[in-house]
């Protein structure tokens, strides 16, 4: 979703806070691509907020009051009439180039259950999982991830949540993966180095980051998971797992349940995932200028797709990319504090 062009390079002044106990200062405000870009004096990005995501917490009151999202700390407070507008205004235009719930819901109600029969009498469980996974919005994968998150917490802890680290961390982001709309989540622990979970969430866990003294093993990891989550998406392994009742379902309601969920949850870190393209991949660390050895010795040894990467790596006397400056990288490290 690309920003009205009325609203094309619209700043405004306005007062920010990281964390309810965090000092509130003034800040500079701009209308993205999608996104709100807050920059203090320096000219220094403190947070990037999906457009889609951002809540107004006092409709009709000023100084309009913003988070982020539902269960987030940091608070936006705008005075502008134009900026105010205009995030009204391209909210409402990313709601209606979205599929609508409702139309959604009541389309599969009526040709689902007709399909379904036979569906479930001439395909394979494996086709319907599939299928399902072909139609489901991209709203109900979020929310899936999102809640997939949550129930993981028991074994992984609080995703880290270091305001300058998430503003480091999405520096990287868009190093290596471009501006793909990739959500990142470190974990303080765990048993897998590095995961993904439907929409579009990659899962790092902080080993990746706190021993080294560069990005390039986390780079790596984001290199893979990407490349694994579109070879084979996650949303498909939830289904298999959860069987041909919940994928139903879910194709004929488009929810869930918490008991599902919180199921996969408990398994999902230890279940063998599928392996991307190994050729893609090598392509991928030679387009960045990064040796694929960082990453290697990062994960668990004897992993075959592992060991066939280090062996063909493209830049065996070492990388050559300058991902991001070392202070950022430090900044990074500090995720977690």
């Amino acid at each position: 979703m690309t920003v009205l062009s009325q609203y094309q390079r619209l700043e405004c002044a306005g007062i920010w806070r990281g964390t309810a106990s965090d000092q509130r200062q003034n800040v500079f405000v701009a209308l993205g691509d999608a996104t709100l870009v807050i920059r203090d004096s320096a000219d220094i990005a403190l947070a990037h907020w999906s457009l889609p995501a951002v809540i107004r917490n006092n409709p009709g009151v000023r100084p309009a009051l913003y988070t982020p999202g539902p269960e987030a700390e940091e608070l936006l407070e705008l005075d502008d009439d134009t900026m105010i507008e205009a995030i009204k205004t391209v909210q409402r235009a990313i709601t209606r180039s979205r599929p609508k719930p409702g139309l959604l819901r009541r389309t599969i109600l009526g040709l689902g259950l007709a399909a379904a029969v036979g569906l479930l009498g001439f395909w394979l469980p494996d086709a319907l999982i599939r299928h399902t996974a072909s139609i489901l919005p991209e709203a109900t994968r979020v929310d899936i991830g999102r809640r997939l998150l949550v129930n993981m917490e028991p074994v992984t802890g609080l995703p880290c949540r270091s305001v300058a680290g998430r503003n480091a961390l999405q520096r990287l982001q868009r190093k290596v993966l471009g501006e793909a709309p990739w959500a990142v989540a470190v974990l303080r622990g765990g048993p897998v180095a590095s995961a993904s979970l439907p929409g579009n969430i990659l899962l790092m866990r902080k080993s990746l980051i706190e021993p080294y003294s560069g990005p390039e093993a986390l780079a790596g990891a984001l290199l893979v998971e990407a490349a694994r989550a579109e070879t084979e998406d996650p949303i498909y392994d939830l289904m298999s797992h959860a069987g041909l009742a919940a994928t139903f379902g879910l194709l004929t309601s488009g929810e869930i349940s918490d008991d599902v969920l919180a199921d996969y949850a408990q398994t999902i870190l230890l279940r063998p995932q599928a392996d991307p393209p190994l050729a893609e991949v090598l392509d991928q660390f030679a387009a960045l200028g990064l040796s694929t050895e960082p990453y290697g010795e990062a994960m668990a040894p004897g992993d075959t797709f592992t060991n066939a990467l280090m062996a063909a790596d493209p830049r065996p006397s070492g990388s050559t990319a300058g991902l991001i400056a070392d202070a950022t990288w430090l900044r990074l490290q500090a995720i977690c504090e």
